[in-house]
């Protein structure tokens, strides 16, 4: 069995690789770390293996859930644990649907991600209980239109509406009707709002 822990704290995947030889004694169980998102794609890329355990913030190009995207797109097939410090349910939701198995709160510490591990490679899925995925599944934010989510995440990365038309193959019409009918079921008046409102939702993540 091959495991992958990509974590950019040396003492997590010290731990963590300790967990695991003592969890899964005799099994052959080969673990290797990667401390950055480049060296996680140079690895899964090169080799394969049983099993990701995924911190979505370290050090390289891709970060949080474009960083996923890129681990499903290369290995659709892998077994994806996040094990993470963000604690919001949007994030957790947000993995789910790319296809992680798995969602632990490094606050609860390596025991819970061990219990995550047994649970994927036996094939099910585990979610921290910690984490309420209803209340993500409620939010506001959740009830947009995936165009309008698109738009209102590029107006706070500083995006104009002529440059979003392009980029997404929009009238510059269709993206001013997503942008104001978006601000309007979040409750928004303007642009100035959107950066706030995401970080004070927990969902900052989305344009890291």
């Amino acid at each position: 069995m091959r495991i992958l822990i990509a974590d950019d704290h040396p003492i997590i995947c010290i731990a963590l690789s300790e967990m695991l030889k003592t969890a899964f004694p005799g099994e052959g169980t080969s673990i290797e770390t990667a401390s950055d998102s480049d060296s996680l794609l140079a690895a899964i890329q090169a080799r394969s293996f049983d099993l990701l355990v995924l911190d979505l913030q370290m050090p390289g190009e891709l970060k949080s859930v474009t960083l996923l995207e890129a681990v499903v797109a290369m290995r659709p097939d892998l077994k994806i644990v996040i094990y993470t410090g963000y604690a919001h349910p949007s994030l957790a939701l947000a993995t789910s649907d790319l296809g992680a198995r798995a969602h632990v709160l490094k606050a609860s510490g390596p025991h819970l991600a061990i219990d995550a591990i047994r649970a994927v490679l036996a094939g099910g899925a585990f979610v921290d209980p910690a984490i309420d995925l209803e209340s993500a599944r409620s939010h506001p934010w959740h009830q947009l239109t995936s165009g309008e989510r698109k738009v209102l995440l590029a107006l706070a990365r500083g995006e104009n509406l002529q440059v979003i038309a392009i980029d997404t193959c929009r009238s510059y019409k269709t993206v001013t009707t997503h942008k104001y009918n978006a601000l309007s079921k979040l409750g928004l008046r303007s642009n100035a709002e959107i950066g706030p409102y995401l970080s004070a939702h927990g969902l900052d993540y989305l344009i890291d």
